[in-house]
């Protein structure tokens, strides 16, 4: 949104102060309560997955996740997608949202992209390789194991 903080309320009285000292509490200049203020995330680079992307770097993604505000938040951002369309305005379904050009730096077409995730209107969410994933990753050795067969299968 490109402001340096958002005011968030259902913080207080949570661990979340105890281990984020950058979280403030202040004093609501517009009630009687107290808020909790955050700092702006602005992330280096973002990697979106994108049902489409056209040939001007405009992406088609789902509405309801947060790859919008991702990309707005973000200095650089690079999308992959499943696949490439005259245009992507002309593709808009009703669960869908265009992320224009100006905040795309390149596209590459990579199917099956966001699996193990899902990518709605292609292929579901793969609960068995996610939860083989968590398994692996609690121990160096078994998660160099599972990058390997994951990406050499």
């Amino acid at each position: 949104m490109g402001i340096p903080f958002m005011p968030v309320r259902g913080i207080i009285g949570t661990d979340y102060l105890q281990i984020r000292p950058d979280f403030k509490v202040i004093n609501n200049p517009y009630g009687e309560d107290k808020i909790v203020v955050v700092p702006a995330n602005v992330p280096e680079v973002a990697l979106i997955h994108a049902k489409k992307a056209d040939r001007q770097g405009n992406i088609l993604v789902d509405r309801f996740e947060n790859d919008p505000l991702l990309a707005r938040a973000s200095k650089k951002v690079f999308a992959s997608c499943e696949e490439v369309v005259e245009n992507v305005y002309r593709e808009l379904t009703p669960e869908d949202i265009v992320i224009p050009s100006i905040y795309i730096r390149g596209v590459i077409v990579a199917p099956g992209g966001a699996a193990p995730t899902r990518c709605p209107g292609y292929y579901e969410l793969d609960d068995a390789t996610l939860q083989a994933y968590v398994k692996a990753s609690r121990e160096e050795s078994t998660f160099s194991n599972y990058v390997q067969d994951f990406l050499q299968g």
